[in-house]
């Protein structure tokens, strides 16, 4: 499947950007506030897809704001309706068009496991952050997600916590794991709004990693 064909499916089903949920509206901007991230700094979110990752971000006052995607499917609107700066490049295979250690934070939202080969993304990551800086990657956790991982044709690769730990390690990564939504009903009541802690108890893992 195509990635346009893959963000068109998505936004069919009603996934796209004028379809940001209060979890990622929150929780987002508050993970990247937690560990430091400022509003000026440079974020680069890899896998921009429907734009659920920055879009909150710029909500929230983040100013340097850089969408990569493989595909031009949202990236024309990300520049001209939200004023991303936009690259488009295949994070399995190309360079990232970034200078090195010029990106303060990245986030990677649901990318790894649609990855055959993760060793070019993770490699160019650690390029483009400086030293010292942080990603935040959310992929499903295949302890709690194993009956229905491919459900989505387009998912090659599951990872848990174990596993992803050790690839980010042998990237030149430090990295803390932890799990990524709500859960319990807590998402319906937003608790993760008052509580940061209780939108880390769901089905998705969390790494945590610092070049």
């Amino acid at each position: 499947m195509s990635a346009t064909n893959y963000l068109s499916e998505m936004a069919d089903g009603g996934y796209d950007p004028d379809a940001v949920g209060s979890f990622h509206e929150h929780m987002v901007p508050s993970l990247l506030h937690e560990n430091g991230v400022k509003t000026s700094e440079v974020v680069l979110d890899i896998g921009a897809g429907q734009g659920h990752g920055l879009i909150p971000l710029r909500n929230a006052g983040f100013e340097n704001l850089i969408a990569l995607d493989r595909d031009a499917f949202n990236l024309e609107r990300f520049e001209n309706e939200f004023g991303f700066r936009t690259l488009r490049c295949d994070a399995e295979s190309d360079a990232f068009e970034l200078d090195d250690a010029s990106v303060d934070a990245a986030i990677c939202f649901h990318l790894i496991e649609h990855l055959w080969d993760p060793s070019n993304f993770l490699s160019e990551l650690h390029r483009v952050l400086r030293p010292g800086g942080q990603f935040f990657l959310v992929t499903p956790d295949w302890r709690k997600q194993y009956k229905t991982f491919f459900r989505d044709p387009t998912h090659v690769r599951p990872y848990d916590k174990v596993s992803l730990g050790r690839l980010l390690r042998m990237h030149g990564f430090e990295a803390s794991l932890f799990s990524w939504g709500s859960a319990f009903g807590l998402g319906r009541l937003g608790a993760y709004r008052h509580f940061f802690k209780l939108g880390l108890i769901g089905r998705d893992l969390l790494a945590v990693g610092t070049r």
